[in-house]
């Protein structure tokens, strides 16, 4: 027992499936599938709506462990291959069945969508694979490739279950004694080896049967037999439920769906339910004891094995573009027979339907087939992703096309690793690339934030109301009458200040401050290239209307001479300089901000350039996190004129 105690459990055993099983199909069996996102190169997370409790995380890791978790799922990126197959042909699925296949460390989950099943294999035991089947059972994909008896398991070939053992909860007790008289082990080794069951149950069986461990198994007597038979239908068809993990010295060495006499004595930490003992016992427990990294080396690590992972995904991707191409004559064939099946009126999916259940060789050869003309084809044992809608030069530029977004990913991360080793190293650097800790540090936002605003090319401050609400609290509380003032002939626009400090302001300031007046107003979207403004001191601008006049909100009266601008250009820049997002005028934004692009008035409304130009400064910015923190879409649009607008080419 002692030699037991010693090492914590590595991975589920045979008695823990059949407990997560009967969970499972007790809090999620008839509810839906969701996504799929791949952790790690073992690990996989499904999401699932579960008929009573919603939405679930299904944590599933190859040759160790099956629960629910309740611990934060980590971002993941584009997702690989295997959880790609999931999503397609899982999501969306209602889960009928889960179950363990014979006793054995083998789950199985079995999703029906549109009447058509699919089943999800996880393999517990050592050198085990996650693999998607489809209905005929025939293998669709698999975590990784595998090697059973010789024989490779391939996408195309039936899946092969491994050959199970007697199951110790209905051996006769005539199976038993024949065993143990052949086994030439002593009992606890001819238990654990022959009956499919670890040593930690093979000690359990001869602790309740109350015979030595050592005894040699052929020297059992007939009424030995019988006490070891009788034991293994008490141990393994006990359906007692007390989920906990045992703790020998403070540390965790099991985890168990119900106890065991072999730890009798021992500390318990129970648990409601048998997922949570697993999700403390493999997760939090282990992450406790995993010794401190300092927070820079970890970022190192974690950006130089997102530069491995880029360049990996770009050598594939240019792999399978170029395998298209060799396989020219094979990928014509299968987009012709999809071209001529639309040409006679059929959809996708009718010819998914009628390829599916045709018992052709292009049902072996076309995996799935989805409304919008995406397939997955097996050609050489190859899995290749082709549009229907597309010719072959067409479908292999697809892959060469994700190919250099992944080289562009990889060169991102690289300038954000340089700037993250410059700081471990300590080396003094220039003012922007200081900046770097903000990628993880959330900046307090300033005063003036909430309006539109910039600063100067000089270094003064230039503040805009976004609003009638917002004009009148920047003439309340911040016009005083040393600033300078600018406004439009033309309603909508923002009252523009200029905190001058008393301060005498430069021409190219006021220069700035006309752009960035016309640009944020109501003429940006009039379809014309430039527009007049006027400047006026502060002491200017009044709320006082002359009598029998009324001034509506936002609006103000302006008193004395005014100094116009004629023919100010529109056109604004946004970009990042010092960790935080920036826009204004071109001359004012573009000079030291990386990423930066400069707008123009087009034809694109205010979420879908955003959108643009976030994935624009995404190529410029491997930090993703920070770049979200700082320029989300959200953010990018408050930086937006009114209308519709387009990134100037430059």
């Amino acid at each position: 027992m002692i030699q037991i105690l010693l090492f914590m459990k590595k991975a589920m055993s045979n008695v823990d499936v059949a407990a997560i099983a009967r969970e499972l199909r007790d809090r999620i069996s008839g509810g839906f599938m969701g996504k799929a996102y791949q952790q790690s190169s073992d690990r996989i997370w499904l999401t699932v709506q579960s008929p009573a409790e919603g939405r679930l995380d299904l944590l599933l890791e190859a040759a160790k462990r099956v629960h629910i978790t309740r611990a934060e799922r980590p971002a993941s990126k584009t997702p690989p291959q295997f959880p790609t197959m999931l999503r397609s042909h899982l999501s969306g699925g209602r889960i009928v069945d889960i179950r363990q296949h014979q006793f054995d460390r083998l789950l199985e989950i079995k999703v029906e969508r549109s009447g058509v099943p699919r089943y999800l294999i996880i393999e517990l035991f050592p050198k085990g694979s996650m693999i998607l089947l489809d209905e005929s059972r025939n293998i669709l994909s698999m975590l990784r490739k595998m090697l059973y008896r010789g024989s490779k398991m391939a996408a195309g070939e039936p899946y092969l279950y491994h050959p199970g053992q007697p199951d110790p909860r209905s051996i006769s007790r005539e199976e038993l004694a024949l065993w143990l008289a052949s086994s030439g082990q002593d009992l606890v080794r001819s238990l654990a080896r022959g009956l499919n069951m670890g040593g930690t149950y093979a000690e359990e069986v001869c602790l309740v049967a109350g015979i030595d461990k050592n005894k040699e198994a052929i020297d059992l007597d007939s009424g030995e037999i019988d006490r070891v038979h009788q034991s293994l239908r008490d141990v393994f068809l006990n359906d007692t439920l007390d989920p906990h993990i045992v703790i020998e010295d403070g540390s965790p060495v099991d985890v168990l769906p119900r106890p065991l006499k072999l730890y009798s004595g021992l500390e318990q930490k129970s648990f409601p339910t048998f997922s949570e003992a697993l999700d403390a016992f493999f997760i939090r427990l282990e992450e406790e004891k995993a010794p401190r990294q300092d927070p820079l080396e970890r970022r190192i690590e974690l950006q130089r094995k997102a530069i491995e992972e880029f360049q990996i995904q770009e050598a594939e991707l240019v792999r399978k573009g170029e395998l298209v191409y060799q396989l020219y004559g094979r990928v014509e064939q299968i987009l012709s027979l999809m071209n001529d099946a639309q040409a006679r009126g059929f959809s996708y999916n009718q010819i998914w339907e009628r390829i599916s259940s045709s018992g052709l060789p292009q049902a072996k050869t076309i995996l799935s087939l989805d409304g919008r003309g995406e397939m997955h084809v097996l050609l050489d044992e190859e899995e290749l992703e082709l549009n229907a809608a597309l010719t072959v030069p067409q479908n292999a530029q697809r892959y060469y096309e994700r190919a250099k977004e992944m080289l562009r990913k990889a060169k991102g991360a690289q300038s954000a690793l340089a700037i993250t080793e410059e700081l471990k190293a300590g080396k003094a650097a220039p003012k922007k690339a200081r900046a770097a800790p903000s990628y993880y540090r959330r900046r307090k936002p300033k005063w003036y934030e909430r309006f539109r605003w910039f600063y100067s090319s000089d270094g003064f401050l230039i503040l805009g109301g976004r609003d009638a609400d917002s004009n009148e609290e920047i003439y309340a509380k911040y016009l005083e009458r040393r600033d300078l003032a600018m406004h439009t002939d033309a309603p909508g626009a923002p009252l523009t200040v200029i905190k001058t400090e008393g301060k005498e302001v430069p021409e190219s300031t006021l220069q700035e401050a006309a752009v960035f007046s016309v640009s944020y107003s109501s003429l940006w979207k009039g379809g014309l290239a430039a527009a007049d403004c006027y400047l006026v001191k502060g002491g200017q601008v009044s709320k006082t209307p002359e009598p029998g006049e009324f001034l509506k909100k936002g609006a103000f009266v302006i008193r004395g001479e005014r100094r116009y601008f004629r023919d100010v250009p529109f056109g604004i820049a946004l970009g990042i300089r010092d960790g935080a997002l920036i826009g204004g005028p071109v001359s004012a934004i573009k000079p030291g901000s990386d990423p930066a692009v400069e707008i123009e008035p087009g034809e694109l409304n205010a979420d879908d350039l955003a959108k643009r130009i976030y994935r624009q400064f995404s190529e410029r910015v491997g930090d993703r996190a920070f770049l979200k923190s700082i320029a989300s879409v959200d953010q990018i649009v408050q930086f937006l004129p009114p209308g519709n607008s387009r990134i100037k080419a430059t």
